[in-house]
């Protein structure tokens, strides 16, 4: 199965895109936002995720709305927890307009890349690569992983296979990418209490495992 998405850019030239949250190095979530921006559920859920506890964290964005940042975290806490055909939805709901395979410009590339890493779980490299390309952010440590993946999955493809997917971009039905890192990327970041006293707040980042 081939799956192709384009970016909303090329759809329309009178759509602005809007700045994202994400840094482009490591994956690392954006400091520019005030504290106050955050989704108050995102600060309940990052004491869950900080302790690898996945499915509190899960059930709590669930039912928190549809903040972009909220619906992310909900899919990063869905793949790593191996629920991916929830997952993948989750990220169609806010990365591509309704009803097309068209992406939604103002959504930050981790959200992005994030959809693409949960397409790559289910099965379908291509829709993966397709999502990725439209990030035109290739170095970013996650594409590389992520392009890294298919590498190593295309070398496991019989010849016929492997030349059907190199001229056609068709993948084998129910093909399995295997994943040596842990996948998603948070893009959002909290304060929290000092150690030291209560009158020095420290910042607390959610990042991608390296």
């Amino acid at each position: 199965m081939k799956v192709t998405t384009m970016s909303a850019r090329n759809h329309s030239k009178n759509v602005t895109k809007q700045p994202t949250n994400s840094k482009s190095a490591e994956g690392n979530p954006s400091h520019g936002e005030s504290p106050s921006a955050i989704h108050p559920a995102l600060q309940k859920a990052w004491h869950l995720i900080h302790r690898g506890e996945y499915t509190a964290a899960a059930n709590l964005l669930s039912s928190a709305g549809r903040d972009t940042q909220v619906r992310n975290a909900l899919g990063v806490c869905l793949m790593r927890l191996g629920r991916v055909d929830p997952a993948v939805d989750v990220f169609r709901s806010f990365v591509l307009m309704p009803g097309t395979l068209i992406e939604r410009v103002e959504v930050s590339n981790a959200c992005k890349r994030n959809f693409a890493t949960a397409l790559l779980m289910k099965g379908f490299p291509s829709g993966a690569l397709s999502v990725l390309a439209a990030t035109r952010d290739p170095d970013h440590i996650m594409a590389v992983r992520l392009h890294s993946a298919i590498s190593q999955w295309e070398k496991s493809l019989s010849w016929l296979r492997w030349l059907d997917w190199k001229l056609n971009g068709v993948e084998p039905s129910k093909c399995h990418i295997k994943l040596d890192f842990e996948p998603g990327e948070f893009d959002f970041s909290v304060e929290l209490p000092n150690p030291a006293g209560p009158s020095k707040p420290r910042k607390a980042s959610l990042k991608m495992a390296a």
